[in-house]
């Protein structure tokens, strides 16, 4: 039986906050039949009740070959996400698609890397189908030689979701949230930018403006095997909000700034140029290119093939940004290094 195309391959939204119905609305736009499937009733304005009635038609069916042909995203909260994945693979899914962190933990995700059909689970990397994310990857393909970078995401919690009380959302909790998991998508692109990261050195913040038991911020450096020096700030506590990164090599700067979607390129010699991407203003444009590709990703896609396209993280990409996360917490509580004080012999 021949694979159904992008356009009339069934998507089945698992959970039905504001990132779910955001999945849904994008699918929708290319094209694709969509149902929501909530994990507990909440309010989905207008027009939702078929959604709601075709959600526990599935709570009622979904078991052994329940989901034929269909791709799943999981859009709940993060401590449902390995779960939710196994329960959409072995009820047939297609594929997977499954939000940021792909689990809370690197050891929380073993299940899936175990699993017969991990190489069907996809992580969500929005940043990645950014096409100034696209056009700077190729700029810093022809650095040749020793560089640094500096990544920063930082922002203000209370501003994520204005109609809700942070305190009481997954980002404020210790084991779902936090910066680091909530901010991973810059680790990710960081990885697909400067290579595997070798982590040196970590400072988290989890006293602050802030009442959550999780990080409010963190200063991360590592190195990587490409000989790049890579710094990254994470914070919940800044405003206004600055996101990108910023590139320095013996030929000039590279600097990409997310929230004006411009890539500046400036030469050792003077030579200053910008370029905007004005698509990438607009979230649902950037989620629909990865939408496009999650439609269609193969298992056996070439990476760079994928990575082009703006395509979603493999399973192992995603592992691989939640182990520098929990490497971070592990480095950070063992606070100061005794070794390192020296004694004047007085």
């Amino acid at each position: 039986m021949p694979s159904p195309s992008p356009s009339s391959m069934p998507v089945v939204v698992r959970g039905s906050g504001s990132i779910g119905q955001r999945h849904a609305r994008v699918f929708r736009q290319e094209g694709a039949d969509v149902a929501l499937w909530p994990v507990r009733d909440r309010g989905l304005g207008p027009g939702a009740v078929d959604d709601v009635t075709r959600a526990r038609l599935l709570d009622d069916a979904t078991g052994p070959g329940a989901l034929p042909g269909v791709l799943v995203v999981v859009a709940t909260d993060t401590a449902r996400h390995v779960s939710d994945t196994v329960l959409a693979l072995d009820a047939g899914a297609a594929s997977v698609l499954v939000e940021k962190p792909v689990a809370g933990s690197a050891d929380d995700a073993a299940v899936l890397r175990a699993h017969p059909r991990a190489q069907d689970i996809w992580v969500a990397a929005p940043l990645r189908a950014h096409e100034a994310f696209r056009h700077l990857r190729r700029l810093v393909g022809r650095i040749d030689g020793p560089a640094s970078a500096h990544v920063r995401s930082q922002s203000w919690l209370p501003d994520w979701r204005p109609d809700r009380d942070y305190r009481e959302s997954y980002s404020a909790r210790r084991d779902e949230g936090g910066v680091l998991r909530d901010m991973v998508h810059e680790i990710d692109y960081a990885g697909v930018l400067f290579g595997r990261p070798d982590l040196v050195g970590s400072f988290l913040e989890t006293s602050g403006p802030l009442d959550i038991e999780a990080e409010q911020a963190a200063t991360l450096l590592w190195t990587t095997r490409d000989r790049f020096t890579v710094t990254a700030r994470l914070d919940y506590v800044t405003r206004p909000t600055s996101r990108g990164v910023v590139i320095h090599t013996s030929d000039g700067i590279l600097e990409w700034d997310v929230t004006r979607a411009m890539v500046r390129h400036a030469t050792s010699d003077g030579e200053v140029s910008e370029q905007v991407f004005e698509h990438d203003l607009d979230r649902d444009i950037v989620m629909g290119t990865q939408a496009r590709a999650a439609l269609e990703l193969k298992p056996w896609s070439p990476a760079a093939q994928r990575i082009a396209r703006g395509a979603p993280a493999t399973l192992a990409d995603g592992i691989d940004a939640v182990r520098l996360c929990d490497e971070a917490r592990a480095l950070a509580s063992q606070g100061p290094n005794p070794d390192s004080d020296t004694e004047d012999g007085s």
